[in-house]
């Protein structure tokens, strides 16, 4: 069977385009569409109250469904108008600013129907936050296409799961519309619509997808860019997220691969301890590690992560008994969360009761010994901040010295230290002030990685636990 005919074998798929102005990308993304999509599908333009050509252009298009509101109703409650008047057995969520390419539509639907567990399946592309960022190497549309089309070869071994999916170009299943509903209109004129939309479909049970083998060009927020509240806009938004679910929609985003990087390859059993959302988790077991355990404080955050992760307990990382016997776990995770423990030697010594011999521990812990806080203290400061080496969630603080002696006493081995630097030109200037004045005062901790420490944030440390 010739694959056009195959393509046109496969359900409706309703095409859902809010729009509102912005008339000369709204005409390339559907003539890209009617360019580049085989199966059969039905376009739906939801128009909020455009001033400009773009509702007479629509009305004058035959082959498109309108939906013509008379005024700005926002993005959220135009996604839903379309869903309403779908006939699709699953719907597109597209922005007008966004350009489809070869492969687009049948690279999605494969993926979506791969699993009926995916509720959700969603395209890379050149400007979208989170994982789905992928650079294209094109300077033009025409480029643009070349690339895409080589890009766009059907290859499941480049989908991976993920906590968020953003609603630029978003493939939804029917059945999860039918269940969950549309997307939430208090979120008026739109951001964070996409995000509260994605953690109803993850608590449903259903899965987020990212198509790897599927790129799109995105323009990205060609009308948020004239909206002079759009600023306002945004921070109301992240407000109203985290009155409704009380977690930070940005625990979605740490998926923490630098991490993921210092985890052996062949980590069986991981336990990430102080997991938040399971992005790191998640992260793990795209790699292929097949179970993976959470420890989370916060209830909210873990209830979320159990829907990624193999199991989550939720209480203090320090005092909790696992369901399962010593030397389970062949590595551990602590990313930035030994800072926030009471007594982090205690809680390293009992949940490394949990870890093999030989097998390892990864953390990443904030340098208090940066140039930064040398700088404050020397001005008579120990200001605590709502993020950064003294965020004011802090309870321990670290220089490199003290992270080996605690290291040590737990029982564990330091094989790998890594840094994250940063320092302005005047820090820089301060570090080398105090280098010579250490060495003309013979301080010992003052020694030739003096300057290395002043500029660290951040440590990265890998140990194995000592038999």
């Amino acid at each position: 069977m010739k694959p056009e005919v195959a393509a046109m074998l496969q359900p409706l798929t309703s095409i859902i385009i809010p729009v509102y102005n912005q008339w000369a990308y709204t005409r390339q993304c559907i003539d890209s569409i009617r360019r580049f999509t085989l199966c059969p599908y039905e376009l739906i333009v939801v128009d909020n109250g455009s001033s400009d050509e773009t509702t007479s252009e629509l009305r004058a298009d035959g082959e498109v469904k309108l939906i013509a509101n008379p005024a700005n109703f926002g993005f959220p409650k135009a996604c839903n108008q379309g869903m309403a008047a779908a006939r699709g057995e699953q719907f597109v969520i597209l922005n007008n600013d966004v350009v489809v390419s070869h492969n687009w539509l049948d690279n999605l639907l494969n993926c979506l129907h791969s699993d009926p567990s995916h509720g959700a399946v969603g395209p890379v592309s050149n400007f979208v936050s989170g994982v789905q960022l992928h650079p294209g190497s094109y300077t033009s549309m025409e480029e643009m296409q070349q690339f895409a089309r080589e890009h766009n070869q059907p290859n499941p071994s480049k989908w991976f799961y993920t906590l968020r999916l953003v609603g630029f170009c978003l493939l939804i299943r029917r059945s999860v519309y039918e269940e969950l509903g549309g997307f939430d209109e208090d979120f008026g004129r739109g951001n964070f619509e996409d995000d509260d939309y994605c953690l109803r479909i993850r608590r449903a049970g259903r899965r987020l997808v990212v198509a790897g083998d599927t790129f799109v060009h995105h323009y990205g927020s060609v009308s948020q860019r004239v909206d002079p509240d759009y600023g306002d806009l945004l921070q109301a938004n992240l407000q109203r997220f985290l009155s409704k679910w009380g977690i930070n929609p940005q625990y979605s985003l740490w998926t923490r691969e630098d991490l993921a990087e210092l985890v052996p390859p062949d980590a069986a059993r991981v336990l990430d301890v102080g997991c938040a959302c399971g992005g790191l988790g998640l992260t793990l077991k795209n790699r292929g590690v097949g179970h993976v355990a959470g420890i989370e404080y916060d209830e909210r955050a873990a209830i979320d992560a159990r829907t990624v992760l193999d199991e989550v307990w939720i209480g203090d990382a320090g005092a909790l008994k696992l369901p399962h016997p010593p030397g389970w776990f062949d590595t551990l995770v602590f990313a930035d969360v030994l800072e926030h423990l009471a007594d982090p030697l205690a809680a390293l010594r009992h949940l490394t009761s949990y870890l093999k011999p030989g097998g390892r521990v990864v953390a990443s812990i904030p340098n208090v010994g940066h140039a930064s806080v040398l700088k404050g203290l020397l001005e008579g400061c120990w200001t605590y901040q709502e993020s950064g080496i003294l965020d004011r969630t802090h309870l321990r603080f670290f220089t490199l010295l003290e992270i080996a002696r605690l290291f040590e006493q737990a029982g564990l081995h330091i094989e790998f230290i890594g840094m994250v630097q940063d320092a302005a030109p005047d820090l820089d200037m301060l570090c080398e002030e105090l280098e010579h004045l250490g060495a003309k005062l013979g301080l010992q901790s003052f020694g030739p990685d003096f300057g290395d420490r002043c500029k660290t944030v951040q440590y990265y440390i890998r140990a194995a636990k000592v038999s």
